[in-house]
């Protein structure tokens, strides 16, 4: 039973190091940046290579900072939540009533 379970830390971490090597870029990427036919960056026209880099951005910026908003409401409603308890116990005559 060892000696499985070796064999498979091995199968494992092989297919860790080799699988990044057969992952090919999407189609769409792969031909636009081989077909990319500007020395300089500056020069191509279409700058598709850029433009995917940037609606990635978009893509990845979009939901954290919509939880970061998320967050910060439910951070304020909390401590608006808070000070209108405290508001209650100080105008609150009765002390024992709690």
């Amino acid at each position: 039973m060892n000696g499985l379970r070796f064999i498979l830390a091995l199968a494992f971490i092989a297919l860790t190091f080799v699988a990044p090597m057969t992952v090919c870029a999407c189609p769409l990427c792969a031909e636009a940046i081989a077909n990319s036919n500007a020395t300089e960056p500056d020069d191509d026209k279409d700058n598709f290579p850029a433009a995917m880099n940037q609606s990635i951005y978009l893509m990845l910026a979009v939901p954290y900072s919509m939880l970061g908003i998320v967050g910060f409401m439910i951070y304020r409603g909390v401590k608006k939540n808070e000070a209108f308890r405290q508001s209650l116990d100080e105008n609150d005559p009765d002390p024992s009533n709690e």
